[in-house]
């Protein structure tokens, strides 16, 4: 299988690059915000254009003047490297403003790119109206044969654009052929718990820009990994704070952004501090939050190397408070620092993988309650819940239909005797587990 060909987004900032890459896409990956460096990170997704797939790139806003802050030297080396790596450049403008002095120096350095192997198109964005088309011819005068008029806002223009960009896809990619499902494994977390130094140990590279500036990371950065013969997804978020902490538009997109994410995870590793004194409420509400979701689930205490015998002994107290929940989840202590039980991380996600995409026997599950009911029998209204038999009708999340007499009485109480029965027979740790109750004939209830 070839790899797919990267499609990158460059110019300087709010020409609107976000916009199309979320036009593209069909996603709200980026931020889309009337502010400046808002994008920081290059933002990778999968697009597809008339059955050609490729990799759209969102760049942070470049500039050829490396700044003197860390963060913006970061920018400028990531969007330099994903340049060198992309087969198509777009270099978006916006008509609305003209040609600026800057869309010259970025012009003057894709010139010197292109070549027969990576083709560089004028995206000239903002054309809403009469005028502003009849201004896209001046556009030429940057040096490329190629120049589109597009409206990213009213999705225009931009069909003609990918007809060209696939056509050069199509060339450098021509025995491309969708895999397997490959997981997703997302990191959540509040700000500063070491997201972004974690997938960079994980990669072994520094893909994720980290500075001890809470915000850092603004959208949800992916990248793929592979671990023996498996292949995982890694997914960097935004940290998450408490609501009311949140002052900012931007951050309340960072923070929507990293639920999305949530949302989309196959399974999640959830972040805290290790000088944080107890599991927060806001820990356990994302770990519910993963669960709902039908995310598995790994807990992961970062900065070991700051961890002392008081800190361990609060921490311990607090899981033992919260053990209905934390019995679910598999729990592992690390420095991203020095390294400590890094290297435990993969071997763990791949076992929890494993068990998330657990398929049991045909009557494995149905002898198992009908023994555990025989020991146990379940009551309502003091007459015992008739149970024909359990079905499995997914994995990864697990769901599971229980066929029974009155599926009306099976509520939450119910269906965590089920779960209880299995979790006890079956190491289903850090996966969640969904019931519902259904008649022989009848719709699941």
């Amino acid at each position: 299988m070839s790899k797919l060909a990267n499609v990158v987004l460059v110019g300087r900032t709010n020409v609107g690059k976000s916009t199309l890459f979320n036009k593209i896409t069909q996603k709200q990956r980026s931020i889309v915000l009337d502010q400046e460096n808002v994008t920081r990170d290059c933002i990778m997704e999968d697009a597809e254009w008339n059955g050609v797939a490729f990799n759209l790139v969102d760049t942070g806003g470049i500039s050829l003047v490396k700044k003197q802050d860390y963060i913006s030297q970061q920018v400028y080396d990531k969007v330099e490297h994903m340049i060198e790596e992309a087969s198509v450049l777009l270099l978006v403008c916006d008509v609305q403003i003209g040609i600026t002095g800057e869309d010259q120096r970025i012009a003057r350095k894709l010139l010197k790119l292109q070549n027969d192997t990576r083709k560089v198109f004028v995206v000239v964005n903002k054309v809403e109206n009469a005028e502003t088309r009849l201004r896209v011819h001046e556009f030429e005068q940057l040096g490329f044969s190629q120049v589109f008029g597009v409206s990213s806002h009213h999705s225009q223009g931009i069909g003609d654009l990918l007809d060209a960009v696939t056509q050069v896809v199509h060339a450098a990619t021509p025995n491309f052929t969708r895999g397997p499902l490959i997981p997703r494994i997302t990191l959540v977390g509040r700000p500063n718990a070491g997201k972004s130094s974690l997938i960079n140990c994980l990669l072994e590279e520094e893909f994720a820009i980290v500075s001890p500036v809470e915000g850092t990371t603004r959208e949800a950065l992916k990248r793929k990994i592979q671990f023996n013969k498996s292949s995982f997804e890694l997914v960097d978020t935004a940290g998450i704070r408490r609501q009311k902490t949140v002052e900012t538009g931007l951050e309340t997109m960072m923070v929507k952004n990293s639920l999305q994410a949530i949302r989309h995870a196959h399974l999640v590793l959830l972040m805290m501090d290790a000088s944080e004194p107890h599991l927060s409420a806001q820990v356990l509400k994302l770990a519910e939050y993963a669960f709902e979701n039908g995310s598995a689930l790994i807990l992961l205490i970062n900065k070991l190397d700051l961890f002392t015998k008081e800190m361990n002994e609060r921490l311990e107290n607090s899981m033992l408070e919260y053990e209905f929940i934390m019995k679910k989840i598999e729990v592992l202590k690390i420095s991203c620092l020095d390294g400590k039980n890094i290297g435990k991380i993969l071997p763990l996600v791949e076992t929890v993988w494993e068990r998330h995409s657990t398929k049991f026997p045909e009557n494995y599950l149905t002898e198992l309650f009908k023994n555990a009911l025989l020991r146990a029998p379940l009551y309502k209204a003091g007459k015992i819940l008739t149970f024909y038999k359990a079905v499995q009708v997914g994995a990864a999340p697990m769901r599971i239909e229980l066929v029974v007499r009155n599926p009306e009485f099976f509520g939450q109480m119910q269906f965590s005797f089920f779960e209880n029965v299995l979790r006890k027979e079956v190491n289903m740790k850090s996966m969640p587990i969904e019931f519902k109750a259904r008649t022989k004939k009848g719709p699941v209830v």
